[in-house]
């Protein structure tokens, strides 16, 4: 790694400063709740509700076929 100079290595020391002052939350607790947020929104993903992808301009009606 190349040498830092003065400037850079004070705006490396502020962005730790103000990551320090973010909030955290263990992930005890957010987890669980990441967990719920995917369990709700599993009837609305395309890729786990096939018939949401008939509705979808954007997939290909042809098959793949590799050359």
């Amino acid at each position: 790694m190349d040498e830092l100079d003065e400037t850079q290595l004070k705006d490396m020391v502020e962005s730790l400063k103000q990551q320090l002052e973010l909030p955290r939350e263990k992930t005890s607790v957010s987890i669980p709740d990441l967990a719920k947020w995917i369990e709700e929104k599993m009837p609305e993903d395309p890729f786990l509700n096939p018939e949401l992808l008939k509705n979808s301009p954007w997939v290909e009606s042809g098959k793949c076929v590799v050359v």
